[in-house]
């Protein structure tokens, strides 16, 4: 109850002065959909520019064998996404003292990813890639999690 006090204080003073600053998001969003005076739809993230994006692959492997192994499908992939329209690149990170194994594919923006997710490539060329890749990984288990991707200057 006390956190829905201070909720509901900070929410009143924001929709009196108009300032935003000291808020976090979630209450942000609440407090300008208060003073408009309606429901109104705002995206979550709205702050974070959403301009390329990428598709994470994270797994661990046992060593330096599969280690080798996960970055010949990645090239292997990225052959074949080189004429995939919006695609970027690809790049990856192997920790060698805990043998974690990160690749990121970037694409231009959504659209691209949504297009590569309902694609034949994804579906014929890059998911059999994907399956050789958990036979690599420990348990078989291999995430995936896309995400926005900006290069910092």
């Amino acid at each position: 109850k006390a956190t829905t006090t201070t909720t509901t204080t900070m929410l009143a003073r924001v929709a009196q002065n108009g300032s935003r600053l000291a808020l976090p998001a979630a209450p942000r969003v609440a407090a300008v959909r208060a003073q408009r005076g309606r429901a109104h739809q705002v995206r979550c993230y709205a702050e974070v520019p959403v301009n390329k994006v990428c598709r994470m692959l994270q797994c661990k492997v046992e060593g330096e064998e599969q280690a080798v192994a996960m970055d010949a499908l990645l090239n292997e992939a990225d052959k074949t996404m080189k004429s995939f329209s919006g695609y970027v690149g690809s790049t990856r990170m192997v920790c060698k003292s805990y043998w974690d194994f990160k690749s990121v594919m970037v694409f231009e923006g959504v659209p691209a990813l949504e297009a590569f997710m309902e694609s034949d490539v994804r579906e014929k060329e890059i998911l059999p890639l994907l399956e050789k890749a958990k036979g690599l990984a420990v348990d078989g288990d291999v995430k995936m999690q896309n995400f926005v991707y900006d290069q910092l200057p």
